[in-house]
């Protein structure tokens, strides 16, 4: 996998631990779109957000052949009580502009929820991916975000957030444009050897 060290949204070598009170959510690094860092707003003289823009914001979109991807990676497997869930979300943020520059209400773009802790935990060890989606066009689509984060939610069937985790990380979560794993290694054998 080819990855920027510097767009992640959870660096490796800096895990992420799920752990906390109940009902707690857990925010991972937020990335900038405009490249300036929250609290920072657009350089001087720098007019590429258009002519009647206050503030900086894009549509992720689709176009080009290499389209970035999320990849989010177990640190330690979680644990929690009996039916708890993860729910993970990409969400994109509004600039609030002067003077602050902050990020805005947080709205979800893309999220997998229902995540059953067998599958971390058990299933899913140290190093295993929970958690893929390519970077797709924002809804609503009058969003136009500055701001990306992943939010991690503990759940249950019926509530979100609630409950907690008594163990668990998240070793990485990281942007990339290049995976290399062997998806095919999955399928069924058409085959024997003898």
């Amino acid at each position: 996998m080819i990855s920027d060290a510097l767009v992640s949204f959870i660096p490796i070598g800096a895990p992420l631990s799920l752990v906390g009170g109940a009902g707690v959510t857990f925010r991972s690094g937020v990335i900038d779109l405009l490249g300036e860092g929250i609290g920072v707003g657009q350089s001087t003289g720098n007019d590429i957000i258009g002519v009647g823009r206050a503030t900086f914001g894009t549509d992720m979109g689709v176009g080009g052949r290499l389209r970035p991807e999320i990849n989010v990676v177990v640190g330690v497997g979680l644990t929690g009580s009996v039916g708890q869930q993860l729910k993970v979300a990409l969400q994109g943020a509004p600039d609030t502009g002067t003077p602050l520059f902050q990020p805005g209400t947080w709205t979800d773009i893309d999220s997998q929820d229902g995540i059953n802790l067998a599958n971390i935990a058990g299933g899913a060890t140290a190093g295993s991916v929970i958690f893929r989606t390519p970077f797709i066009p924002t809804m609503p689509a009058s969003l136009m975000p500055r701001f990306l984060s992943l939010l991690f939610s503990p759940m249950t069937v019926t509530a979100l957030p609630s409950g907690s985790f008594t163990a668990g990380t998240i070793l990485s979560a990281t942007v990339t444009w290049i995976r290399d794993d062997q998806a095919n290694k999955f399928a069924n054998k058409n085959f024997s050897v003898a």
